[in-house]
């Protein structure tokens, strides 16, 4: 085969829709590959900042939430005693 038929063959390849899918999905596996290297080192100690800084957080709305909840709770339990008093 010569050069040009083999750059045709390339082309038309690329342009259907099977040549676009497969050349996207080898753009993201190779871009994945040169980006999966190990984390710098700052950045272990920033996202373990930011878990105990969540689970701080979490521990904070957890009485919030009971509160609610029970809130509503007691106002149906009130609108069906008052209603079948009436």
């Amino acid at each position: 085969m010569k050069l040009k038929t083999i750059a045709q063959h390339v082309k038309q390849a690329a342009t259907t829709t099977r040549g676009k899918v497969a050349g996207g999905a080898a753009l993201v596996m190779s871009s994945a590959t040169a980006l999966a290297q190990t984390a710098p080192a700052g950045a272990e100690a920033a996202f373990s900042e930011v878990q105990s800084q969540g689970a701080d957080m979490a521990g904070y709305a957890w009485p919030v939430v009971a509160s609610i909840t029970a809130a509503l709770i007691g106002i149906k339990l009130f609108k069906k005693f008052a209603n079948r008093a009436s």
